[in-house]
């Protein structure tokens, strides 16, 4: 059956089977979602939602990121740095002794 899309799928992507079965994974999901009116919009699009969540179990099947980036060890000391910032210095009351 060459007019189905996951066939087709699987023939342009023969040499990599790995995005093959990722690719076809996500058509049925995109299926899925078209099949539910209350998704769509009045012109039979995606709505807002669905898109998003169409975009992130793509990025999940392909092994892209989902959310948002883990902080960095940098970003972390940094923020306890600033935890303290307001804080007057222990040192410089005694100084006025």
């Amino acid at each position: 059956m060459a007019d189905d899309p996951k066939t087709m799928l699987v023939e342009i992507l023969r040499e990599r089977p790995d995005l093959a079965s990722a690719a076809a994974a996500i058509f049925d999901y995109a299926q899925y979602l078209l099949d539910d009116d209350e998704r769509l919009t009045k012109s039979g699009a995606l709505d807002g939602e669905a898109r998003e969540l169409l975009r992130a179990r793509a990025l999940e099947t392909l092994g892209g990121p989902t959310g948002p980036e883990p902080e960095t060890e940098d970003e972390h000391e940094e923020d306890e740095d600033d935890e303290y910032a307001d804080e007057p210095d222990q040192d410089e009351d005694e100084d006025d002794e």
